[in-house]
């Protein structure tokens, strides 16, 4: 017999009181913490564990949890009673094959145990119902060397089911960020039919971090019930489409861009366009700073609500604003990761630089109205994009609250593969920008290679260390001399 689980859960609130949704640290990879130290305390190990994320684990049924095997395997109704000490896990290591099994099972306490550590081992379950605790095994049984490929679709499995949890479990919801929207823009929610999403990448299917952050972000998307479509290079298609994706063809980064968009005009949707390397949506919502300054701003910052919200939700929610609006058809995400310095500005920009990581562009009643990239370009090609769109309809609209956490200058494959270490291509693209838009882009001050978007008489805001006010500054000083 087990011994008795040792067990420290936090006092119930009285009643009349109006529970405060909890927050779970660390969401789907939080919740299965809690599972594994559940279990070392079933073992006998004194251990303090939250107990509302071990309900959360408890209420993912068995073959809904990553440890499952995803076809054939042994069946999970017989694990019980041949595995009476194990339960089935909410991870899955990554090179896994669908038809085997992960566990995680408990130990007995042995003379050298110190009651802190242990209690728990990692059980991987063959389709005949043997366990094995080491890969090395595995993969004797299996006959070959098991890599990422093999556990594709059981990673794709974990990351859905880990970023619902990390939305429930989060501050802030979709359903809240809505509540944030005017009347007027509330009556403009689109449903998430009306989004075509585009995920413009190139040759990251091959490459292991690449296709841990793939996986993110189509595990993103599918949560929310919505089903991407991957605009690839042509020689990494088949790499694309052996994971699953609902991959095709798009060529060089600008004509995979304008592919995209003329896929959601023909269907008559609303194009979101994103990154295929973005791991986090988030928005802030709190009033601007009073006083000037980064130390105000931060105040303000730390102090306004945040959510956590899905990729669908930051695209409705953008959506809704732009067609309230009833200008603008771009609309796009703060450009830093974080956007406590925005809170020393107004809440929207109207003539700023549109992010091309993800961005929205509102569906057009005409072929002619429909803004292309300029194929042309290689890199920078948000900027072109963003002032080809303010001079088409007057003005964009940048939420300066919304934000997210990507890697675009640093994750191997896309567009990083066509900058090189003396900046040449950046310098090529800069020359068109300047050539095609002299009034709006200056020399940043403090980045090599790199812009800053001054659209003539607009309010300056901070895109990147300072660096707009810093250009707006030596604008100045050269337009005097």
């Amino acid at each position: 017999m087990a011994p008795k689980a040792v067990m420290k859960a936090s006092p119930k609130k009285p009643m009349g009181i109006k529970k405060k949704k909890e927050v779970i640290k660390g969401g789907g990879r939080g919740i299965r913490s809690a599972l594994i130290k559940q279990q070392r305390s079933k073992a006998g190990r004194e251990v303090d564990f939250n107990k509302r994320a071990v309900d959360k684990a408890d209420e993912v049924p068995p073959e809904k949890r990553p440890g499952a095997p995803l076809k054939g395997g042994f069946p999970l109704k017989k694990w019980a009673e041949k595995f009476p000490d194990m339960v089935v896990d909410l991870g899955r290591s990554a090179w896994l094959p669908d038809n085997w099994g992960q566990g995680i099972k408990m130990t007995t306490p042995t003379a050298h145990s110190t009651g802190t550590g242990g209690g728990t081992l990692v059980s991987f379950i063959s389709p005949d119902g043997r366990r094995f605790f080491h890969k090395c095994m595995v993969e004797e049984l299996e006959g070959r060397k098991l890599d990422a490929y093999d556990g594709i679709r059981g990673q794709l499995r974990k990351a859905q089911l880990e970023f619902s949890q990390n939305l429930e479990s989060a501050v802030g919801s979709d359903k809240e960020l809505f509540q944030v929207l005017t009347p007027k823009e509330k009556q403009c929610l689109p449903p998430a039919s009306d989004l075509w999403v585009g995920i413009i990448s190139a040759r990251r299917a091959t490459k292991p971090q690449g296709l841990k952050d793939l996986i993110i972000v189509q595990a993103a998307f599918r949560a929310s019930g919505v089903e991407p479509v991957w605009y690839v290079d042509e020689p990494s298609l088949d790499a694309y489409k052996k994971l699953g994706l609902n991959a095709k063809v798009g060529g060089k980064l600008t004509h995979a861009r304008n592919m995209a968009l003329k896929d959601a005009a023909k269907a008559g949707k609303a194009c979101v366009q994103v990154s295929d390397d973005i791991s986090r949506w988030e928005y802030r919502h709190g009033p601007r700073a009073t006083e000037k300054g980064d130390e105000a701003a931060n105040r303000a910052h730390d102090a306004a609500e945040r959510y956590v919200i899905s990729p669908v939700g930051a695209a409705r929610f953008a959506l809704a604003k732009l067609r309230a609006k009833n200008g603008p058809k771009l609309a796009g995400v703060y450009p830093l990761g974080s956007c406590s310095r925005a809170f020393g500005h107004a809440e929207e920009g109207r003539n700023h630089f549109i992010l091309g990581d993800f961005f929205v562009v509102d569906s057009c009643d005409k072929k002619s109205d429909l803004v292309l990239f300029d194929e042309e370009m290689t890199l920078k090609e948000d900027y072109d994009f963003t002032c080809s769109h303010i001079s088409k309809y007057g003005s964009v609209l940048r939420l300066n609250r919304m934000t997210i956490a990507a890697k675009h200058a640093t994750n191997p494959g896309g567009a990083v593969e066509q900058r090189d270490k003396k900046g040449k291509e950046e310098e090529k693209n800069i020359d068109i920008l300047v050539r095609k838009w002299p009034r709006a882009f200056h020399r940043n001050p403090t980045r090599k290679h790199e812009v800053v978007l001054r659209w003539p008489g607009s309010e300056v805001q901070p895109d990147a260390d300072g660096a707009d006010e810093e250009a707006t500054k030596a604008a100045k000083k050269a337009k005097k001399a």
